[in-house]
């Protein structure tokens, strides 16, 4: 077996789950030869046109639906226009394989194998190359590491594989570890060395807070309500000053006049005093226990209330 014929093997897994590399594989649709000519005639016209990326995945659909050398020769050289150079090299080398074994006209048989291997040695030099190399100390329980989504596996690891012209993100990934991720930058022609670094351990989750106690806004009612019932409470004072007076005048005037008629007038003036003071006791303690049934009132309605309410979406507190 060749150098290039092992490489090729090592490369068809990472190559042939690409889009435009479906004749690695056995189709895993039913054929559709009409479609498939269809699609083939509509990426010639697209070359033709100079859409070269649009081509390359009409000949890749036409290839999935209808395998065919023809069909798979055009793709390569498609996608060697498109600079995949990788993916062209893989089925240049398919297609001198399937045309000596296939089965039709030798004269077409024998120009494709021709063709394919003209372009397969002009390309060969141009592919770039990437070893990933996974050093003793990066190696982790677990480890996955992959290069433009395409795993690479142990087996491939400080292998210089193909690979397409451009940026390659190489993403290495463990359980219980940070995700290492570096892109690398390959010219035609170059091949490029990636160094995984140790995989730093994960942060553990921290345990969740519990949600802060909903902040309880006091009202202007309370104030208004403690004034309103000092308020009450100072007349309620002032009223029981009247009271008393008005009870210790009764007192002396039903001593200066004994029976039903006072002798002098000190027994009248008294008599009047106390039902002066007998009515301002009634008006101020009226007002103060009103005053004060009004403050109480007042302030247990400014006393503020949260309400937490649960729904689908999350859970909302309304203050009152």
């Amino acid at each position: 077996m060749t150098a290039t014929r092992s490489l090729a093997l090592a490369v068809v897994l990472l190559l042939g789950s690409l889009p435009g590399s479906p004749a690695l594989a056995q189709p895993t649709s039913p054929r559709d030869p009409i479609a498939a000519e269809a699609l083939f005639e509509r990426g010639k016209l697209l070359m033709d046109q100079g859409h070269t990326t649009e081509a390359c995945g009409a000949f890749a659909e036409s290839q999935r639906l209808d395998p065919a050398g023809g069909t798979l020769l055009r793709l390569a050289l498609c996608h060697e226009a498109d600079g995949k150079l990788a993916s062209a090299w893989l089925e240049f080398g398919e297609v001198v394989r399937i045309s000596k074994e296939g089965t039709g006209d030798p004269a077409k048989l024998q120009e494709r194998v021709r063709l394919a291997r003209e372009h397969l040695a002009a390309v060969e030099p141009r592919v770039p190359k990437l070893a990933i190399v996974v050093p003793v100390a990066a190696r982790a329980d677990g480890l996955r590491v992959s290069a433009n989504g395409l795993p690479r596996d142990e087996g491939t690891w400080a292998v210089a594989l193909p690979v397409d012209p451009g940026d390659v993100v190489v993403v290495a990934t463990a359980p219980g570890r940070r995700e290492y991720r570096i892109t690398v930058h390959v010219a035609e022609g170059q091949q490029q060395n990636v160094e995984l670094l140790p995989l730093a351990l994960a942060a553990a989750p921290r345990p969740a807070r519990p949600p802060p106690p909903p902040v309880m806004h006091a009202s202007l009612l309370r104030p208004v309500g403690i004034g309103v019932g000092l308020l009450g409470v100072a007349s309620i004072g002032v009223g029981t000053y009247f009271g008393v007076r008005a009870i210790g005048k009764w007192n002396d005037s039903n001593t200066a006049c004994p029976g039903t008629t006072c002798p002098d007038a000190t027994g009248v003036s008294l008599a009047n005093d106390a039902k002066s003071s007998a009515r301002a006791a009634d008006v101020t303690l009226g007002a103060g226990l009103v005053a004060l049934a009004a403050g109480v009132v007042l302030y247990l309605a400014g006393t503020p209330t949260a309400v937490e309410v649960r729904g689908s979406t999350g859970a909302v507190t309304v203050r009152f």
